[in-house]
């Protein structure tokens, strides 16, 4: 005979719970929150565990009945205790969790503890008990076309309790009622975010495909998500009632102080490699004469005393053997050596201002010591000790570190500071826009700040001016004397002698040429270009050619190399350098150096820095095509008297100290909520006419244009003030040149924070533009920058 089956109507179990909730709730308020301490709590201990253990029993039987017993035939109790078996478990979690806070508040007097400090342990606590408990109980997010394209996220009350803007306390009121609270951005909210949409909408469907994620309290729901990609990752902006929750992710380690270092033995233990030859000895040259009363006379203008040793990372991607460049090899014989130059300085100047350095020439090395730092395979970022400050690294090694780090690129990229000689343009950084604008470059989008690109010469502002340092041993205070008719021609190789012999044979009525080019051993081959006129030394130490430059009345600019050291060298020694213009000038349009480079920068001469930083009588900028004003020119500058050397104090040793350590100091861009630098009282706000660019803008009142600063300008309110008009529409766009304004009050405001480009300018569109003073001599700084 079968079974009647007994059938629990829904009426009869909601009163069941209503009454058990209510049971519950109130042993443990009074448990939690009027106890005396006295022996009266031994007895509510009792019940309270009492209860606690029989409904647990109960909740899990009723959890346990899926898999017993048939489902009745229409409506029944069964459907009903399925759901609510699952929310009292979660129900029941929760509460232990909220007891043991409390208890702990209670017995510590602490019970006002502030949100951040709750809000933080909370959530990781909670996300390691509940790896194994039902999720996910929420609806998933839904992007509300409804609500004028709001990123809504619902709202949840699982969540802690609103802040207060005073003293942002929380209560075991709040603790018990919990107020509700609304993830939701808006559009306002987004600009600058542009991957955050997708971050969250990729996180909801694949948070469980990796264990780490549940281990930062990604549970499924909405708000869990949303509090992952804005405090660990940062894809997405701070939610607004968490704006006083702190990522402590990473943790320094104990601060070790950094002090100014004398001694080279301890940097040449880092460089033991062979392909480090050239680089030690240019370091020996300099160590004594420049490099140690330099950092002495800085510290005596500068107070260094308060610095905390930064753990850096070296990796010169150009020497490993992968990059087939093979620099170091022929280093000693004619090969390119600017890059060695700037590699040695900032080596150097690091090394000097006390920080902790690893120097890595190979990838097998570079993947190891990442692989130490706990940079493994996993999606999810790195926790613990902070395993290293600052990376400073080449292009070439770039995309080797990017290879080594994986899933971890995104935790890592903002330490990242490359080292670019021509400098990389927010253009062809950001990889989205570089498809559309087809502004491509295999050395391109790479998605960084484009501060963190570091150039050779201030020509970029977009980017951060490294530099190097001009090594000379002129006394700048005294006159030189020189050999009125001597000139040095610029060129180390025979091909880049090709096509100037007419411009060479005019120079030659005034002057006679010497050269430094390199001889191979049949010495014929590699000279096909130099006229026999001549006088050749071959390839000299550096030494040797300071002692020629020492001799010139004049050095002879070829139009090639583009932007070198060696005519910086040669003004410091006190020559007169022939700077050839360009009329067209070089672009990446008209000259195959320049093409494929991620920049569309023009170069008006050879040497841009020279042409506007330093200038007559130092700089003769000339079309070397015209003969008489050729002719002139070489007049001029023989009859003029002989120069004291020249040289700006950013490429003295002393001003690459200077630059450096502001940089380390104050550049941050792992965190966008530090204090801004350069500071605001640096900011000069000029209006581009139609088709100008900021840098040309600022240039033309003596300024520089600044990037840091165009998120104070981006906004309609701003626009208005500045423009002086009122804004009939507005756009957010994903463009280089916002914020802008048209003619018909048209406002544009920048969407994505890395398209804010000092480069570009577009027609009918005035550019709003953030320019700064800056230091006579030291462009990258401005007077309140230190």
């Amino acid at each position: 005979m079968k079974r009647p089956r007994y059938i629990l109507s829904s009426r009869k179990m909601g009163i069941f719970l209503m009454i058990f909730s209510f049971l519950w709730i109130y042993t443990f308020t009074n448990y939690s929150l009027f106890r005396d301490g006295g022996q009266g709590t031994k007895e509510s201990e009792r019940l309270k565990a009492e209860i606690l253990e029989k409904s647990k029993q109960y909740v899990q039987a009723l959890a346990q009945e899926n898999s017993q017993g048939e489902i009745a035939e229409g409506f029944s109790s069964y459907d009903l205790k399925k759901t609510m078996a699952v929310l009292l478990d979660s129900i029941l979690l929760r509460l232990s969790k909220l007891e043991k806070k409390v208890d702990a508040a209670i017995s510590n007097g602490t019970l006002g503890a502030t949100l951040r400090n709750i809000t933080q342990s909370e959530n990781q606590n909670e996300s390691r008990e509940n790896q194994h408990q039902p999720k996910n109980l929420s609806q998933p997010l839904v992007l509300n076309d409804d609500a004028k394209n709001d990123y809504k996220i619902e709202k949840k009350r699982d969540m802690p309790a609103e802040p207060d803007k005073k003293n942002s306390i929380l209560t075991a009121r709040d603790l018990i009622l919990e107020p509700d609270h609304t993830c939701q951005y808006r559009d306002s909210e987004l600009v600058g975010y542009v991957h955050c949409k997708g971050k969250i909408e990729w996180m909801n469907k694949y948070w469980q495909t990796d264990p780490c994620y549940s281990h930062y309290g990604v549970d499924g729901s909405d708000c869990t998500v949303a509090i992952y990609l804005s405090e660990i990752e940062n894809w997405c902006p701070v939610l607004p009632w968490r704006k006083g929750a702190v990522n402590n992710l990473l943790h320094d380690p104990d601060a070790v102080p950094a002090n100014i270092k004398t001694d080279k033995s301890g940097l040449y233990k880092l460089m033991t490699d062979e392909k480090f030859a050239w680089m030690k000895m240019r370091i020996d040259r300099m160590w004594e004469s420049k490099w140690v009363p330099a950092a002495k006379s800085l510290a005596s203008k500068q107070d260094l005393g308060n610095r905390m040793q930064k753990r850096i990372l070296i990796h010169l991607g150009l020497l490993t053997k992968e990059s087939g460049f093979k620099i170091a090899e022929t280093a000693f014989s004619g090969g390119p050596l600017g890059e060695l130059v700037q590699w040695t300085d900032i080596i150097t100047s690091l090394y000097i201002l006390g920080h902790d350095l690893t120097i890595s020439t190979r990838t097998d090395i570079l993947k190891n010591y990442m692989k130490s730092k706990g940079v493994t395979s996993k999606n999810c970022p790195v926790s613990g000790v902070r395993p290293l400050d600052l990376i400073y690294i080449d292009i070439v090694g770039l995309k080797q570190f990017k290879k080594v780090a994986g899933p971890l690129w995104n935790q890592f990229n903002c330490m990242l500071r490359v080292i670019d000689t021509f400098g990389t343009e927010p253009a062809f950084n950001v990889d989205s826009y570089a498809r559309r604008a087809g502004t491509k470059s295999v050395w391109g989008k790479w998605n960084l700040v484009p501060q963190q690109f570091m150039t050779m010469f201030p020509h970029t502002p977009d980017n951060s001016f490294m530099g190097f340092v001009v090594e000379n041993y002129s006394n700048n205070t005294k006159v030189m004397k020189k050999e009125k008719d001597m000139a040095v021609v610029y060129g180390k190789k025979g091909d880049m002698w090709l096509g100037s012999r007419k411009y060479l044979d005019i120079i030659r009525e005034k002057f006679t040429l010497h050269a430094t080019v390199y001889v191979n051993e049949s010495g014929i081959e590699s000279l096909l270009g130099v006229p026999s006129y001549v006088i050749n030394h071959g390839l000299l130490k550096g030494d040797q050619v300071q002692d020629l430059l020492r001799r010139a009345k004049l050095f002879v600019g070829l139009g090639f190399p583009f932007e070198g050291p060696a005519p910086l060298e040669a003004i410091a020694n006190g020559c007169v350098f022939l700077n050839p213009s360009f009329d067209p000038p070089k672009n990446s349009k008209n000259t195959d150096f320049f093409k494929g480079k991620p920049t569309l920068r023009e170069l008006p001469s050879q040497h841009p820095y020279a042409e506007r930083f330093i200038g007559k009588p130092y700089v003769r900028t000339i079309n070397i095509n015209d003969a008489t004003a050729l002719r002139q020119a070489l007049t001029d500058i023989q009859n003029t008297a002989d120069l004291k050397p020249y040289l700006p104090h950013e490429y003295t040793t002393e001003g690459m100290l200077q630059r450096l350590h502001a940089y380390i100091e104050h550049q941050n861009f792992c965190n966008r909520r530090v204090e801004m630098w350069p500071p605001l009282s640096a900011l000069q706000v000029k209006i581009a006419s139609n088709g100008e660019s900021c840098k040309d803008i600022c240039m033309k009142h003596d300024l520089v244009c600044e990037p840091a600063f165009f998120k104070e300008l981006n906004s309609v309110e701003r626009i208005e003030k500045e423009g002086q008009m009122q804004c009939r529409e507005k756009k957010v766009l994903d463009e280089i040149y916002p914020p802008s304004f048209t003619d018909n009050s048209a406002c544009f405001i920048q969407n994505h924070h890395l398209l804010y480009s000092c480069a570009g300018g577009v027609k009918n569109q005035n550019r709003i533009c953030p320019c700064r003073d800056y230091i006579r001599g030291q462009v990258a700084l401005c007077k309140d920058c230190f």
